[in-house]
């Protein structure tokens, strides 16, 4: 019976005492490595020799050749911010505040910004821009193909690009691709076109173009504050005014039609109120000699999906906000209405949809019976599909009189 038991026990030890199986480390197989290397010599070849012996000479390179030139680095301080906003002071207030931002969109859509802004809206673009949108010819047609190319497909700009959310799949994360953000392809796109508007109408090398600008202006309506902080991405500006569309007698004529009636709702619905704020006014442009002629603006924000409504609705709260800025920045105030009407082009941009519209300002007084109006039209797809294709660039409804009514704003001064 021992012996069985001890036959056992052998076998047991015997199956479980094996060799040590050794793995090699890659770091210390590295600073091994590292430190064999380290201790190489240069070896003579006797290349030299041989050389000396057919008469070549062999000198020291460090006798022939000179030193390398310093290098200055000169250190560039960045350029300041365009405007101040972010060094102002931020109090503790009594009175709430309604502050609205790039992120704010109109629960209802236009009606909501008219009854904020105190605004008719007119359901076409004045006569003077329509008459000025004329046909392209094709060679303006092919640089405005190839602009949009340049933006939207032949930049080397790559950037990460923001989630992707399904609906139909939440919680889901989606691979994040690179690629051309929005922002980037709404900048570039914009400045291609203003540079071949420039070429096209006579004058406008003359006006200013600012880019970033940062807006501020502070309100009352009713009884309530309200301030809106908005973001351009260009401001256009020029030596002369632009002239006034509706005279004082359309205006006057204006006073008895009724603002749309949104009750129970109200305007600053969706609007958070602040007690931390700073009452400073800014207008984008400093300079006074300078005069409002069209803004640039960019929805770039990836999540808000918006509706024509809001989208034109968002492009009059734009258009207020600066003609209102720029109004109390030069003091053309007289109680609440201006002394004279200030004027000013919108050009609302969000991928390929364009959507523009004049504004004139009349008014300051967001209850009172003189309205300010707006001139506006539907969006406009600039195309419908910009994409490669077996590795070409493929462009699909193109639509040429987004940038005939481009013409037309940038024709008026």
């Amino acid at each position: 019976m021992s012996c069985w038991f001890c036959l056992k026990l052998k076998r047991q030890l015997i199956m479980r005492v094996t060799d040590v199986r050794l793995r090699l480390n890659i770091g210390a197989q590295f600073r091994a490595l590292w430190l064999l290397k380290s201790r190489r010599r240069i070896s003579d070849t006797g290349a030299e020799a041989i050389l000396t012996a057919r008469g070549v000479p062999v000198v020291d390179p460090r006798e022939i050749l000179s030193p390398a030139y310093p290098r200055i680095i000169e250190v560039v301080d960045p350029p300041p911010q365009p405007s101040v906003l972010q060094d102002w002071k931020t109090e503790v207030k009594d009175t709430p505040c309604h502050v609205f931002n790039k992120r704010f969109s109109p629960l209802i859509g236009m009606p909501q910004v008219q009854c904020l802004t105190n605004s008719v809206v007119q359901s076409s673009l004045p006569k003077s821009v329509l008459d000025c949108a004329t046909k392209i010819t094709e060679e303006e047609d092919k640089k405005v193909k190839e602009a949009i190319f340049h933006a939207h497909l032949l930049d080397s700009f790559q950037a990460k690009l923001p989630k992707v959310i399904n609906m139909d799949r939440p919680g889901w994360n989606e691979r994040r691709e690179y690629g051309i953000p929005f922002g980037r392809k709404h900048k570039t796109l914009t400045y291609q076109l203003l540079l071949l508007l420039d070429q096209q109408v006579p004058g406008a090398l003359e006006r200013q173009l600012v880019e970033d600008t940062l807006t501020q202006v502070t309100l009352k309506h009713s009884d309530s504050l309200m301030q809106i902080n908005h973001e351009a991405a260009f401001i256009v500006s020029s030596l002369t005014p632009l002239p006034q569309l509706a005279d004082n007698a359309e205006i006057k004529s204006l006073q008895e039609e009724t603002l749309p009636d949104i009750y129970p709702l109200s305007p600053l619905v969706n609007c958070r109120a602040f007690n931390t704020y700073c009452l400073k006014d800014s207008y984008g442009v400093a300079s006074n000699n300078l005069y409002p002629h069209t803004i640039f603006i960019h929805q770039n924000q990836s999540r808000m999906k918006l509706s024509e409504d809001q989208f034109a609705g968002i492009s009059l709260l734009h258009a207020f906000s600066h003609a209102a800025a720029y109004a109390k920045a030069t003091g053309s105030i007289v109680g609440s209405n201006l002394e004279k009407p200030v004027v000013l082009q919108v050009v609302h941009m969000h991928r390929q949809y364009f959507h523009m519209g004049v504004f004139q300002l009349n008014t300051l007084n967001l209850t009172g019976t003189t309205k300010n109006i707006f001139w506006t039209q539907p969006w406009e797809p600039l195309f419908s599909k910009c994409c490669f294709q077996a590795a070409q660039p493929v462009l699909e409804g193109y639509n040429p009189r987004v940038f005939e009514l481009l013409k037309g704003l940038h024709a008026q001064c």
